[in-house]
């Protein structure tokens, strides 16, 4: 049996490595669920790239803002609510991340490199964002909500 679906966020941040090509040493697998977030909530994510080679993180369903670089503010250009940062290797970027308000226990959103080379390599996740009502509802994986794609 799969492993039961991670619950929505607690108080700690939700942590990230990212390596060459891969998050937490793992390549995308569609029927993964990642992460399940609240609907509407908002989230402390840290992002860190322990890879030797430079990526540029970026969110579907969610907007966020930048809290620091390794404990440095961030700098003007990083201001504002994004869905993309640049994080340079050896680097960990703290972000403040909001979710929309859309609630849907089978259809996840994305997140992954936004370099066209390490996306195709397979560096990519997936979360669903709940209501409390939802939650009850989350499946173990995905397994059945990718049928009759491609056809």
């Amino acid at each position: 049996a799969p492993p039961p679906a991670p619950r929505p966020a607690g108080p700690e941040p939700f942590r990230m490595i990212m390596g060459d090509f891969r998050f937490d040493d793992r390549t995308m697998e569609p029927t993964r669920i990642d992460r399940v977030v609240r609907t509407g909530s908002v989230e402390q994510w840290e992002i860190g790239n322990r890879g030797g080679i430079p990526h540029n993180f970026h969110v579907h369903g969610a907007a966020f803002q930048v809290l620091d670089a390794d404990g440095e503010p961030p700098a003007p250009y990083l201001t504002g609510e994004k869905d993309t940062v640049y994080v340079p290797p050896g680097t960990t970027i703290r972000l403040r991340v909001r979710f929309l308000a859309h609630s849907d226990v089978r259809s996840p959103y994305m997140f992954h490199c936004h370099v066209l080379a390490h996306e195709d390599a397979g560096m990519m996740g997936q979360f669903l964002t709940v209501s409390a009502q939802d939650e009850p509802l989350v499946p173990a994986d995905l397994t059945d909500a990718h049928v009759g794609h491609g056809k």
